[in-house]
């Protein structure tokens, strides 16, 4: 008995490939166990931002998706940033013409000066250049108490004399209007003809423009004008003017200028950009339960670059790239590439144990050059290649072999015995 079985178990190819068999079974089992999941936790969710009164930038957008499809991200998201709030100097400004012509001259200045002080900020924003003129003509009117019994040649007051600046100022932005006869009192239309003969006696010149090639530059409520290249105003006359600048992507900003001729120039300065804040951007990805956000906006019109951030779900920026105007589709794609790596960099350190505490460095709070993290070679299924399946589970089919074939040469000793 003990020689047939022992001769069974050396000889029998058939018991050789029920070893192979049953290691082949049970080693896709261990494999599905020990592998992770197949549905990954979301990590990255890509939002493209339009800016307030942008042109559709339709390849960039192409090539942010397909950048996001090439990288398994989420699909992209559109974010609208919301518009500034709108002037209110217009609003205001009705609200005192109207105080003005019922002589509420209280509430008409309470009005009037709000307005002014907006628009000595915004530049004018939302008032053309009649109604800027209108704006000072009518606080002056308020602040003489220029009703229709007030005549041309009454002596003059204290409170006359305060609102002649504002007369100077509404000719000075329209030195060639004439206010409406039947709407203004006869002392405001001889102390308006009188502050507009002044003002065609000043000196003019030349003020010159610098900043932004984006930029838009409007003098007094006029059309706005490109900055590109350099901007010369000419033939202006002396006194205080408006200057109001927009621009795609920053904040609107305007001044007065007490222009000085012959010549003056005037720089913009540096304006906040408009954009997705962080918390904006960190409630879209938990929303979609991702762990960082990648945002992608433009930083203002053509001449202006495009950045890529990557924000945590705490709305903290870890990330950031700043890539050339008008960036190539290639471009773009290194940019997340770059971002999803350094996300799964973060994700990954985050779920290791704290060890001991770094050593501090000059910069501690500067953020380390991104890693590239290399794939690992994909391994043969089962089913596509036995034999490549078998090479890289050896170790695996060899233990299960050794588990067996012990079995079986035990169950042969203890029969034998018997």
């Amino acid at each position: 008995m003990r020689g047939q079985n022992c001769a069974m178990f050396r000889c029998s190819p058939r018991f050789s490939v029920s070893i192979v068999a049953i290691a082949a079974a049970f080693a896709p089992a261990r494999a599905r166990a020990q592998a992770p999941t197949d549905v990954e936790v979301p990590l990255v969710h890509p939002l493209y931002v339009h800016l307030p009164d942008a042109p559709e930038d339709d390849a960039l957008r192409r090539a942010f998706t397909a950048a996001a499809a090439r990288y398994r991200l989420h699909p992209v998201e559109v974010v609208d940033v919301p518009a500034p709030p709108a002037p209110r100097a217009p609003e205001l400004l009705r609200a005192g013409v109207l105080n003005t012509q019922k002589i509420a001259f209280a509430e008409a200045l309470h009005v009037l000066d709000a307005a002014a002080a907006e628009v000595a900020t915004t530049g004018g924003a939302g008032l053309s250049t009649d109604e800027l003129s209108d704006l000072y003509l009518n606080r002056a009117i308020a602040t003489a108490h220029a009703d229709w019994n007030a005549t041309a040649d009454a002596p003059p007051t204290e409170a006359r004399t305060r609102a002649y600046a504002d007369y100077l100022r509404a000719a000075t932005i329209a030195p060639a209007r004439t206010p409406p006869a039947r709407e203004t009192p006869p002392q405001a239309m001889a102390d308006f003809a009188r502050a507009a003969a002044e003002i065609r006696q000043r000196p003019r010149g030349s003020l010159s423009v610098s900043g932004s090639a984006d930029a838009l530059v409007a003098l007094d409520g006029g059309p706005a004008m490109p900055v590109a290249g350099g901007l010369v105003l000419r033939d202006l006359v002396a006194g205080e003017h408006l200057i109001r600048v927009e621009e795609v992507g920053h904040a609107g900003w305007g001044a007065v200028v007490a222009f000085n001729p012959p010549a003056q120039e005037v720089t913009i300065p540096p304006r906040p950009v408009l954009g997705l804040d962080g918390a904006t951007a960190a409630m879209h990805a938990r929303r979609m339960g991702a762990r960082f956000a990648l945002v992608l906006e433009a930083k203002g019109g053509p001449h202006a670059p495009v950045g890529l951030r990557l924000i945590d779900t705490a709305g903290q920026e870890r990330d950031a790239v700043l890539l050339p105007p008008a960036s190539e589709a290639g471009m773009i794609d290194s940019g997340v590439m770059r971002l999803d790596e350094s996300a799964r960099r973060f994700a990954q350190a985050e779920t290791q144990p704290a060890g001991p505490p770094p050593a501090a460095t000059a910069d501690a709070g500067a953020l380390a050059p991104p890693v590239l993290i290399g794939s690992q070679t994909p391994k043969a299924r089962l089913g596509e290649d036995p034999l490549a399946w078998a090479r890289d589970h050896w170790p695996l089919l060899t233990a299960i072999g050794v588990v067996l074939t012990s079995s079986i040469v035990l169950g042969v000793a203890v029969s034998a015995n018997h």
